[in-house]
Order: structure tokens, then C-alpha cells, then sequence
């Protein structure tokens, strides 16, 4: 990996030693997505100044304010830089991305700002220099307004929007097959259906956290799902989940057989949303009108 005179990049080891920290409690904090380091094409860690700084304020709040992970990633926000660990790579993704977020008139800072993703990876991603998290590539989607299936497929014509067939929706297949994500309304609005197929070991590929509200059924097969702050839910067919979509989340498939899933995101209203944020206060209060 080529790394510019101006900055440094350290290994798993050496940042360990650095900031007197084991390496076993730098994964589980890259598992709890409260930092996440650029990985080489050997798959190895490699931490920048950036990651350096982030940490030293996690050790802060995690040692000397005593905070959990869900309490540090509310402080902090989310980790600035997306992994690329089991990352997905299309020569014509960068090319969609790009056209996609010219139609939408954005820039690639604001893309950044929309997605939580810096301006430096998104740039070579659009130039095919580097691969993609299906995470990362999810927070993209949201911040241009498109969904997974569409990032890497094409958009049905006006005509085919309202009816899809079983055989034309858009799909996402992850690299390794493990997940496959079909779109069931090809053109969201304010709401996004998907059937995610999930082979058993398939997973988020991440810690997830978006807008709106979130609806799950589990068609067929088992999904396991975490929720912070720290609630784990084992879904078996038929079974439902509801939650702001807001709140940090992953999922598994630990099962042996192929998991059907029906996701449904759809934005808060106003108001739902004000309420949703206030929840963790326990204040709750009506947006203002402004005459």
C-alpha cells in the first residue's frame, strides 16, 4: 500500500503498543463499529492518523467515563471510514456512482456529509480504486436516494415500475452469493421493500444505521439480530420485528438453511421522527411551526 510521506500507517500491533491498549479490545471495538481501520488486499489493518485520534477519544470514554459502545458511538458518531474487509468490486460501480450522484446534482462532499463516508474513499471508489463494504455501500445508496439492487443494476423504465415480475426485479448479489437483496418496489419513494435471500453464515457485513423506521418478517428460516443499546432477537418464519431504524443494528443468518427475509424501510413523519430521537431523554416535544 502506498502511504504518503505526510501521513503514517501503523499495524494492528503498533497502534496497540502506541496507546497501550490490547489488540483483542481494538476488534471488539471494530466489531461494535466504533472504529474502523482501512484493510490492504492482504486483508490486514492498517490504522492512519485519523484512526489514531478517534481512538484516543474512545479509550476516553470508554475508560475514564466508563461509557458502553452504543453510549460512545451517540458521542462520536460513526466511524469515519468504511472497511473493506469481504468488500465487493465492480468495474461499472464507480462509473453508476458517479452518474448517479451527477443526476442528483451532489457533490462529492456533500455525498460524504449524506453518508457518514469520507470525500477521499468515495472519490476512489467512483475512479474503481478501491472495493466496497455492502454497509458502505448501503449508506451510499440511502444519501442517493437509490436502493442496493439499483447501485449495482439498472433502473426499470417508467413503464415497468408500478409491476414488477418475479424474474425482473432488480437484484444485489454479494461477491461470495451469501446474500441476495431483490428489490419488490423498484422506484421507492417514501418506502423501500426488499426480499433479502441470506445463506446460512451470510451476515450485514457491519453495523448499520439509517433514517426512518424498519419493519422485518421472516418468510422462511431463522435471522439473528442485534439491536443496541443491547437487545438480541433470534426470528424464526413468521416471525416480526419493529424498530427505529436510527438505533445501531446488525444481523446474522447462524442457521443451516437459506434465510427468506421481507424488509420494509419507510421514512418517519415529522413528528414520529422529533418523538423517535427524543426517546432516549424521555422528553418529547412537537416540531414548531414557522409561520
Amino acid at each position: 500500500m502506498k502511504v504518503a510521506k505526510s501521513e503514517y500507517a501503523l499495524s494492528i500491533g503498533e497502534v496497540s503498543r502506541l496507546l497501550h491498549v490490547s489488540p483483542g479490545i481494538l476488534r471488539i471495538w471494530e466489531r461494535e463499529g466504533l472504529i474502523t481501520p482501512e484493510r490492504t488486499k492482504g486483508r490486514h489493518r492498517v490504522y492512519r492518523q485519523q484512526h489514531v485520534r478517534r481512538l484516543r477519544k474512545v479509550i476516553r470514554l470508554y475508560y475514564n467515563e466508563r461509557l458502553n459502545p452504543a453510549a460512545i458511538r451517540r458521542e462520536l458518531g460513526r466511524s469515519p471510514e468504511p472497511s473493506v474487509e469481504d468488500s465487493y468490486v465492480d468495474e461499472k460501480l464507480g462509473e453508476k456512482l458517479r452518474m448517479l450522484r451527477k443526476q442528483r446534482k451532489m457533490t462529492l462532499v456533500q455525498t460524504a456529509e449524506s453518508s457518514g463516508l469520507s470525500p477521499s474513499f468515495i472519490s476512489a471508489l467512483e475512479r474503481g480504486n478501491t472495493g466496497v463494504s455492502m454497509e458502505a455501500l448501503f449508506r451510499l445508496g440511502e444519501a442517493l436516494r437509490t436502493t442496493l439492487p439499483t447501485l449495482k443494476g439498472e433502473e426499470l423504465p417508467p413503464a415497468k415500475r408500478r409491476f414488477v415480475p418475479t424474474d425482473q426485479r432488480p437484484r444485489f448479489v454479494t461477491e461470495d452469493k451469501s446474500v441476495i437483496i431483490e428489490d419488490i418496489i423498484s422506484k421507492p419513494a417514501g418506502i423501500e421493500a426488499e426480499i433479502s435471500h441470506i445463506a446460512p453464515g451470510g451476515h450485514s457485513n457491519g453495523i448499520w444505521s439509517h433514517k426512518g423506521q424498519e419493519f422485518v418478517y421472516v418468510l422462511s428460516g431463522h435471522l439473528s439480530l442485534w439491536l443496541e443499546p443491547d437487545e438480541d432477537y433470534e426470528l424464526k418464519t413468521g416471525d416480526t420485528l419493529y424498530f427505529h431504524s436510527h438505533l445501531m443494528h446488525r444481523w446474522k443468518n447462524n442457521s443451516d438453511e437459506t434465510t427468506v427475509v421481507l424488509w420494509v424501510n419507510a421514512f418517519l413523519p415529522e413528528y414520529a421522527q422529533v418523538r423517535s430521537e427524543s426517546e432516549e431523554t424521555g422528553r418529547i416535544s412537537a416540531p414548531v411551526d414557522e409561520d
